[in-house]
């Protein structure tokens, strides 16, 4: 017995939506369910005059047209619920050409979405929201699938909307988080500052030798000022630090990297040794899958005791190169150039070259970084008892606590061969070469309290041996700093 054309277009909607409707609850939580069901099968009269049109369509079919066109959407059905989504587009765009309805426009554009074929299922997506607006489910879809176009603009747009609705819990964290890849993605500018005020103890401000008195080659005795010998000091410090890195093409490629810094020591009592130096830097980054470019350009001023120290610029650029997730290896080469500003300390004019080799390990997604170094100097100043050829060994370690909170320890290992005696030493007799060995400590502990603000405590102590006495010293730093940082 032949079925009527009408009877098989009411078995075909019928199983539509029965079909439809299980797929929205197979693929959503309870309380995201009813929101989207309403969403997706709700039929407005805009939608329900376009399956009309396809009722018409049908009814204009012969009786084998409609059957064979039953039995292609069968199969279709199946292949979508199978995950053969690309023999199931196949014939979803055939019963398409014949005959469209809402829920085929839907199961088209979601096989053409798996698929790649992101255009057509853009085209379908956007048609369903022509007809129906209110088909938050749809639209979800259709975001989904302007973000894998990388077509941000639109996917934001459409996520926008969709989270104006009110959606249920659910729904709303899965937006924000797509929202916040969005932003990753389309990010250009990445600005950076931070400003912290603190109060440190220096046991030693004058970095001066621990006596009273020091002797000469020639047999004499020199008696130190209270301010050539180790003094000590409350330090009020502030520091500050500001970037901006402009990225041209979105996380790899050209960038630009621009920052500053500023640093300024106060003594309570030896304002003599009052210190501030001022910075800034800027220049090309070029970044690939597996390495790092960076070519900064610096210019630089030191003030000391009040008044100019020195200016200085440098030119250092820096290359990292990640072999593994979890290890850099980056080389560094520094060309640094400094004119004292006095001249009384213009025989103290230098070009420092320094060549600097470090290995990174990034452990545990980053929350353990690890670093070994090593540095090579060669500065070479206007009179040869400042120039020297000098290393630098040492290891630093980061790590990430709990309750927002981060420990930075370092060990810096110097040893610097000096060409001579600098001109003070001189005038007292003292011949040869100077050599310093250094061993530098530094303990930090900071914790971010809120978004903006933070707090750090922290202990550096140094211990500089020299075979010239005026300087032999050590030093003991601990203070404590909050700040704001964005």
């Amino acid at each position: 017995m032949k079925r009527h054309p009408a009877l098989l277009f009411f078995t075909l909607f019928i199983s539509l939506t029965f079909l439809f409707s299980i797929v929205s609850n197979a693929m959503a939580q309870e309380d995201s369910a009813r929101f989207m069901a309403k969403s997706t099968i709700s039929k407005s009269p805009a939608a329900k005059a376009f399956d009309q049109k396809a009722k018409e369509r049908l009814q204009q079919m012969s009786l084998e047209e409609v059957q064979a066109l039953d039995k292609k959407l069968a199969n279709a059905l199946r292949l979508f619920y199978e995950r053969d989504y690309s023999e199931a587009l196949v014939l979803f765009k055939e019963v398409s050409a014949q005959v469209e309805t809402m829920d085929v426009l839907f199961w088209l554009a979601s096989c053409a979405q798996r698929v790649g074929e992101l255009d057509l299922a853009i085209e379908k997506y956007e048609r369903m929201l022509e007809i129906d607006p209110s088909l938050h489910r749809v639209r979800l879809d259709l975001a989904a699938t302007y973000y894998q176009a990388k077509r941000y603009k639109e996917a934001r747009q459409h996520f926008e909307t969709v989270l104006a609705a009110n959606p249920p819990k659910a729904v709303k964290a899965n937006i924000e988080k797509m929202l916040a890849f969005i932003e990753a993605k389309t990010k250009r500018l990445y600005p950076h500052f931070r400003l912290g005020l603190g109060i440190q103890r220096d046991s030693n401000v004058s970095a001066g030798p621990d006596r009273e008195t020091i002797g000469t080659p020639s047999g004499g005795l020199i008696r130190l000022s209270k301010t050539q010998k180790e003094v000590s000091d409350w330090v009020g410090v502030i520091n500050a630090l500001g970037s901006v890195l402009y990225d041209a093409r979105g996380r790899n490629g050209f960038m630009w990297n621009g920052n500053g810094s500023f640093y300024l020591t106060h003594n309570r009592d030896y304002d003599d040794f009052d210190f501030a130096l001022w910075r800034a830097s800027t220049g090309p980054w070029w970044v690939g899958k597996r390495g790092i470019l960076k070519v900064p350009v610096a210019y630089g001023k030191a003030y000391y005791d009040h008044d100019t120290l020195y200016d200085s610029w440098d030119f250092a650029p820096s290359y990292e190169y990640f072999f593994f997730k979890w290890l850099g290896l980056k080389a560094t080469f520094a060309y640094v150039d400094e004119d004292y500003d006095s001249s009384d300390r213009r025989d103290q004019d230098n070009t420092n070259r320094i060549w600097e080799i470090r290995a990174n390990f990034y452990l545990n997604d980053r929350k353990d970084v690890v670093s070994l170094f090593y540095s090579d100097e060669n500065l070479n100043a206007k009179d040869f008892g400042y120039s020297y050829d000098g290393y630098n060994i040492g290891a630093s370690y980061f790590k990430k606590l709990p309750w927002d909170m981060d420990c930075y320890l370092r060990y810096k290992y110097t040893d610097r061969d000096y060409k001579g005696q600098p001109r003070p030493a001189r005038n007292f007799g003292f011949t040869g070469k100077r050599q310093d060995e250094r061993h530098n400590f530094y303990l930090g502990l900071s914790k971010r309290f809120d978004k903006y603000l933070y707090g750090t405590v922290y202990f550096n102590y140094i211990d500089n041996d020299s075979n010239t006495p005026f300087y032999k010293f050590d030093k003991t730093i601990y203070g404590i700093q909050m700040g704001v940082r964005f």
